[in-house]
């Protein structure tokens, strides 16, 4: 029997060959023609498209369903999905779903557990036996006719609106190497490397507000260049929200664009975690450090704080139920009745309002009490 090879060589060569031309290509073209304003804008404007169709379409639409959109909307977000070369959605959310039902885990495609590099990019270049890359949990993707047509033309796509677009953009301005060099090869490896850190990256560095036990981190600097993705503890959380950064500074493009759609009827049934659920998380994160930081200290020491951070963890629970409870009752009043509507949203925004405050406080305290630890001030006021 023959034995399987360690790596997939012909994907070894081709995420190889493309960065490879990308920068060096680019590099050396640069050096002998210099730069004209529509390559750089070229090489943005496909960025940004390929990118979107990656987080809109591939990840919030299709793999988590967080939203609905019309027809044409998911026609337009296949189509920039494809040109970052990146798979078909079926296989892409499989693997993702994957990676959410099992992570961390010998079945999570892209665990953080087998390594940075693994993570990153080294799961694509390997060969993965048959059983686990099986296309599997998307049943409800296999039907939609946007999905059967990119399966069955998913490389003719890629290459007429990746490739063939860009060259004849080039052709316009007189220069159709440099337009393929930026618009094609350099921006495809962008866009590959902006969606491998999501994987890598955001599961190293980065904050765990929401999650302490996850691998998955919060990451501004990576939602700078992934479209908002970086908000990656968040996202492990309420994977199903279409929002990842839910701040509204928060720069997520990919949460505006879907809430600017939805005001014309393009986007519409948008999932957002209820505001005492993230706020209960978070409240359980740093529980959940406080436990792990008092676990290694003296027994006399350790019962002061859990005693403590137990009375304090307790209240934040009865606000909680209250909350939770009110929020229940005002949902199911919502009618079609829209001035009734109004003001049931206005209660509701007042509870969510008053009970935020009231547990920004607990939090305060936990978060000194966790501050202090970190830095050996174990006091207890």
């Amino acid at each position: 029997m023959k034995k399987q090879n360690s790596y997939n060589w012909n994907m070894v060569f081709f995420l190889s060959i493309i960065p490879l031309i990308g920068f060096v290509g680019t590099g050396i073209y640069v050096y002998y023609n210099g730069i004209v304003w529509q390559e750089p804008l070229l090489l943005l404007v496909f960025w940004f498209l390929s990118g979107m169709g990656i987080t809109m379409g591939y990840h919030r639409l299709f793999a988590h369903k967080s939203y609905e959109t019309t027809n044409f909307i998911e026609w337009i977000l296949m189509i920039l999905g494809s040109l970052s070369f990146e798979n078909t959605i079926l296989k892409w959310s499989s693997d993702h779903r994957k990676h959410h039902t099992h992570p961390e885990t010998e079945n999570d495609p892209y665990s953080i557990k087998e390594g940075f590099w693994h993570a990153h990019i080294g799961w694509i270049l390997k060969n993965t036996p048959e059983e686990k890359n099986k296309i599997i949990g998307v049943k409800d993707l296999e039907k939609k006719s946007v999905v059967k047509f990119q399966n069955k033309y998913y490389f003719h796509i890629g290459i007429l609106f990746g490739m063939i677009l860009p060259l004849c953009i080039g052709l316009l301005y007189g220069r159709p190497l440099g337009a393929i060099l930026w618009g094609t090869f350099l921006r495809i490896t962008l866009v590959h490397h902006a969606t491998f850190f999501i994987n890598s990256l955001c599961h190293y560095f980065g904050a765990r507000p929401y999650d302490s036990n996850s691998t998955a981190r919060d990451s501004w600097f990576v939602s700078l260049f992934t479209f908002g993705e970086g908000y990656h503890n968040y996202h492990h959380k309420f994977q199903w929200d279409y929002r990842n950064g839910i701040k509204w500074f928060a720069f997520d493009p990919s949460k505006w664009i879907i809430n600017f759609l939805s005001y014309f009827g393009f986007a519409y049934n948008l999932k957002k975690a209820k505001e005492y659920l993230i706020w209960e998380s978070r409240i359980e994160s740093i529980k959940n450090q406080l436990n792990d930081k008092l676990s290694s200290a003296t027994d006399s020491i350790a019962n002061l704080y859990i005693s403590k951070v137990e009375l304090l963890y307790n209240q934040s629970q009865d606000i909680f139920t209250i909350w939770k409870e009110l929020d229940l009752k005002y949902t199911k009043s919502i009618s079609v009745d829209k001035l009734k509507n109004k003001e049931i949203i206005k209660k509701l925004r007042n509870i969510n309002k008053e009970n935020i405050n009231k547990v920004k406080l607990i939090k305060i305290d936990l978060d000194q009490m966790l501050f202090n630890i970190k830095r050996g001030k174990l006091v207890i006021d």
